[in-house]
């Protein structure tokens, strides 16, 4: 990667995955070089001009992934960390009815009939990534059952309905 690599993060407008936004804005901090400045202390060792101007350049670029709605709540903000926390204390709790919302989709789910099994496999493959950027660990092996789950769902309604029309 070049130095001179750019990287856009959408901004957050306060109705999106927060964990995934915050995820992205962490690598482009480090990315930057600047994710010190989410810690709440001056590192050892590190001049109190150097500090403080890591604290500005994070604390703008965080502000430059907000949208104007979500920018009144950190506007008045001066340091990253406080930003940091003052966004994850307004919208984590959202996060959880995304974590219910994704659960019960993912445990819902079944193959409609007529959908091609690579798109639903990819339904599938989208709901448990959403599900792990929000830290839900699912086993691999209860990845492959609640799959199966979801096929044998649609299997088992196409070979009732064919049973039906052949009787």
């Amino acid at each position: 990667m070049t130095g001179g690599s750019k990287f856009k993060v959408s901004k957050f407008d306060g109705h999106g995955n927060f964990r995934l936004w915050q995820t992205r804005v962490k690598d482009l901090l480090a990315q930057q070089g600047i994710q010190k400045g989410l810690h709440a202390k001056k590192p050892k060792g590190m001049e109190d001009n150097d500090w403080q101007d890591l604290q500005e350049r994070a604390a703008g670029t965080i502000r430059l992934c907000l949208a104007d709605e979500v920018m009144y709540h950190a506007m008045h903000l001066k340091s990253a960390d406080e930003i940091w926390k003052k966004l994850e204390s307004q919208f984590m709790s959202k996060t959880l009815t995304i974590k219910l919302y994704l659960k019960q989709r993912l445990y819902e789910l079944k193959m409609q009939e007529g959908t091609d099994l690579g798109q639903h496999v990819n339904i599938f493959n989208q709901v448990v990534t959403d599900l792990a950027s929000l830290e839900v660990k699912i086993e691999d092996e209860d990845k492959e059952m609640i799959l199966l789950c979801t096929l044998l769902l649609g299997l088992s309604t196409a070979l009732a309905s064919w049973h039906s029309s052949i009787a």
